[in-house]
């Protein structure tokens, strides 16, 4: 059925008409609002939170239209301590995204789409204590990765696509216990690389393509040294020695390889925090009229746990310094493909209440979350 003509009366303009006109006289790619409608034609993220200096917990995980975030998104935000990025779609991340962010202590990147890590993406992130980004496709590991992690407990890099670990990449971790790197494509890995973490306390290596020639040896010296608890390592080349432990080889298997070529020197000196003032002993100054907010002790000390805010959380929590991350086993039985793409449904202690199959809303910044926490100090029980 053809649109009734509109008929223009002497005297009379229809609005039907007027609308014609005007949408005749736009420019191309003129912006357009609706009327009784608000429009952003700038992107909306840059300082979204800028005003909520006071913010402490920060979850924007499970969204899987958030796929990229403006430098300075967490503007403002001194004093948060927990930021939830995880199982989103981003793939990469803008190297000022967490600048000044001094308090942080948890920070949730698993299971997105990144692709790489640049040099000092967490240089200022001294008091964190758990980096969680196992579920994503990381290759490389650079040198400065990991720079002016000072504190750093636990790292989680597990189910990712890890095939070359700079030897240095650990230099600034030295309060590290816990190394998650199985499930990735690592043949070789530096003994020097883990000689750079010594309050190693548990490894975990399995399921790469461990190559168990001359290039092992170095690991396998690390072995004979380390005192920490670590998962099989077995090898997959050469044929001769396929399903061995490399924990497990003599120096014996090493008797025809060439001489040990001295490791080049460790780079002189660290990082240091860039919020003013000096680092004393490898440790950030803090402020002392803070320290309950920040999980410090008095004078700065650091308490026995990572965190006291989230100290009496539950260990199955999975923000809790206790929390068990699954074994491989556990965490492949949720995935339902190569790509990493979950299951529909969710399993597992990390689990959401409000996981269902589909996925919380949360474009910036028309639907944040849900879970946008604005607490003023401390649980209390």
């Amino acid at each position: 059925m053809l649109p009734r003509p509109v008929r223009l009366l002497h005297g009379s303009v229809t609005p039907l008409f007027c609308l014609l006109v005007l949408l005749v006289t736009l420019p191309p790619g003129a912006p357009t609002c609706p009327m009784l409608c608000t429009c952003y034609f700038s992107p909306p993220t840059p300082g979204t939170f800028r005003h909520l200096p006071a913010l402490e917990e920060l979850d924007l995980g499970d969204n899987r239209n958030l796929r990229s975030l403006d430098p300075d998104t967490f503007r403002g935000l001194e004093r948060l301590q927990s930021l939830h990025l995880y199982r989103c779609q981003l793939s990469n991340l803008p190297t000022t995204l967490f600048r000044s962010l001094f308090s942080l202590q948890y920070l949730y990147l698993q299971e997105n789409n990144l692709l790489y890590l640049q040099d000092d993406l967490f240089v200022d992130l001294a008091n964190l204590s758990h980096l969680f980004l196992h579920g994503n496709k990381i290759r490389v590991l650079s040198e400065h990765v990991f720079r002016g992690l000072w504190g750093l407990d636990r790292l989680l890099l597990h189910v990712n696509r890890l095939h070359s670990v700079h030897r240095w990449a650990f230099r600034d971790l030295a309060k590290l216990t816990i190394l998650y790197l199985f499930n990735n494509s690592l043949a070789t890995l530096p003994g020097e690389t883990l000689a750079e973490l010594p309050s190693l306390e548990f490894l975990r290596l399995n399921n790469n393509p461990w190559a168990c020639d001359c290039r092992a040896r170095s690991l396998w010296a690390w072995f004979e040294r380390a005192r920490v608890s670590s998962s099989a390592v077995a090898c997959t080349t050469p044929p001769e020695r396929q399903g061995h432990d490399l924990r497990h080889l003599s120096q014996a298997d090493f008797r025809d390889c060439p001489p040990a070529n001295h490791a080049p020197a460790r780079p002189a000196g660290g990082t240091k925090p860039k919020w003013g003032g000096e680092a004393e002993a490898g440790r950030p100054r803090s402020n002392s009229s803070s320290n309950h907010l920040y999980g410090l002790g008095e004078g700065g000390a650091p308490p026995a746990d990572p965190s006291s805010f989230y100290r009496d959380l539950p260990a199955s929590d999975i923000r809790s310094p206790k929390y068990d991350s699954p074994t491989e086993v556990d965490y492949w039985a949720g995935y339902g493909s190569e790509e990493g793409r979950l299951k529909e449904g969710c399993a597992g202690p990390g689990c959401s209440p409000l996981d269902s199959g589909a996925c919380r809303p949360g474009i910036l910044p028309a639907a944040l979350p849900p879970l946008l926490l604005l607490l003023l100090g401390p649980p209390r029980l």
